[in-house]
């Protein structure tokens, strides 16, 4: 998920030598769908549509775990035989809305606006860290792109409080 579209992500994907389609979800429309707040998150989900295995959070395919469970993916076995994984409905949140309504202005280049959009839907949702993660990005461009993201200084401004 990144509000600034593939162009941002691609050094990262091209520098893991990622063999996989990999798709960019700039109006965080899977965020609203699953119910998630935060990622990296990672989803299997079958030719028929049905999610097979989800990590919410914290998905890296460098952890052992990880790389167990797509193993078992790949050789065609159930990466999480016996797990249930429901899919939240479509209902969209106040937050996740005024996030979609910023993505209007923020595509014009009216980057200003569309901040002032996120951070009212951060007002009705503290905790959703996409939203937050997308204005710490624009906002602090080196703190995310042209190398390592920086993680501490993430820890420190979720500690400083919204």
């Amino acid at each position: 998920m990144d509000a600034q579209g593939p162009d941002r992500v691609r050094p990262y994907v091209e520098a893991a030598g990622v063999t996989f389609t990999t798709l960019i979800d700039s109006d965080n429309i899977l965020g609203q769908i699953y119910g998630f707040k935060a990622i990296p998150n990672g989803f299997l989900i079958d030719e028929r549509g049905v999610v097979r295995y989800k990590k919410l959070g914290g998905f890296d395919i460098r952890r052992v775990e990880t790389k167990a469970v797509l193993d078992r993916w790949v050789s065609g076995e159930d990466p999480a035989p016996g797990r249930d994984w429901p899919v939240a409905g479509p209902e969209f949140s106040e937050s996740n809305e005024l996030f979609r309504q910023g993505m209007v202005p923020f595509r014009q280049g009216r980057v200003e606006e569309a901040v002032e959009l996120w951070h009212a839907g951060l007002e009705h949702d503290p905790d959703n860290y996409i939203i937050r993660k997308q204005i710490w990005a624009i906002e602090h461009p080196d703190r995310f792109y042209g190398g390592d993201v920086d993680y501490t200084w993430q820890r420190a401004q979720i500690a400083d409080g919204p």
